[in-house]
């Protein structure tokens, strides 16, 4: 993690192939020395430099190819084969497997992806739970000022820095799913930096039904509405007005204004709620 002229700490790295740069929380680093996500780490998906020289070294009778997958069917390559010293370990964790100690490539690394049973843990659960409650109480029990009433814990004014690396985070994992609102944008090659992503839903639906979406950062809030009301086939007319609403941190909800671009009045990642 490194920081910015701004102060705000980034998390993770872009991938280097440029129709994708999203920024990956775990980026992998490949045999040609750049970080890619998880998506375009196979050498066939971003083009590698290195991928030449292998087919043309495989046709001699001493090439050695990349080791694949352990798991059954799996022809893709594993993620330690693509370590240039898979010996060397002294500044890095092995990508192997925890429960069976084996090389899987990137759809497969999870025990649960191949039906590795996890290993066991040293020390149960509700022992580890039981001494570090005790520990807890030991050092950070509160004084006791009881004066007859019940006490309120005070709120704490949320961590600017916090704020924006909670939000950041939730952006990367919004960005796996989110889909364009504007039909136009499905096909067309729009930048990360140039995208909002937004969780959006009718205000009589639970918070769990919102969908994930992202819109252009030039659309203007009047026109982000029209599309969010065609795509959730809700109407607006003199007589059923449509506003949306933003929901901040505090959790209240904040008209938002149609004659002003929606990137100046919401964060990449806000919640908007659609309410008549």
């Amino acid at each position: 993690m490194a920081n910015t002229d701004s102060g705000l700490v980034h998390v993770g790295a872009h991938c280097a192939l440029a129709s994708c740069n999203v920024n990956d929380f775990l980026p992998i680093r490949c045999k040609c020395d750049q970080l890619f996500c998880r998506d375009h780490i196979a050498p066939d998906a971003h083009s590698c430099s290195l991928l030449a020289q292998h087919n043309q070294a495989s046709d001699g009778p001493s090439s050695s190819k990349l080791q694949r997958c352990a798991a059954q069917s799996c022809t893709k390559p594993s993620l330690e084969s693509y370590i240039a010293d898979a010996q060397d370990t002294t500044s890095r964790s092995p990508a192997l497997c925890p429960g069976c100690k084996q090389a899987f490539c990137a759809e497969h690394r999870e025990p649960q992806s191949h039906s590795c049973a996890p290993p066991e843990p040293t020390e149960s659960a509700p022992q580890k739970n039981a001494a570090a409650k005790a520990l807890l109480a030991k050092h950070f029990t509160a004084p006791n000022t009881s004066t007859g009433g019940a006490s309120r814990p005070a709120r704490s004014s949320p961590n600017p820095k916090k704020l924006a690396q909670q939000r950041q985070v939730a952006v990367m994992k919004m960005r796996h799913k989110a889909k364009p609102v504007d039909p136009k944008d499905a096909a067309a090659a729009v930048a990360m930096n140039e995208r909002l992503h937004v969780k959006v839903r009718r205000a009589e639906e639970d918070p769990s039904l919102e969908r994930i979406l992202w819109f252009r950062k030039s659309v203007w809030t009047g026109r982000a509405l029209d599309m969010l009301a065609s795509q959730f086939q809700m109407s607006i007319s003199d007589s059923q007005p449509l506003k949306m609403l933003y929901i901040n941190d505090d959790g209240d909800s904040v008209a938002l204004r149609n004659d002003e671009p929606l990137a100046d009045q919401v964060h990449d990642g806000a919640s908007l709620v659609l309410s008549r």
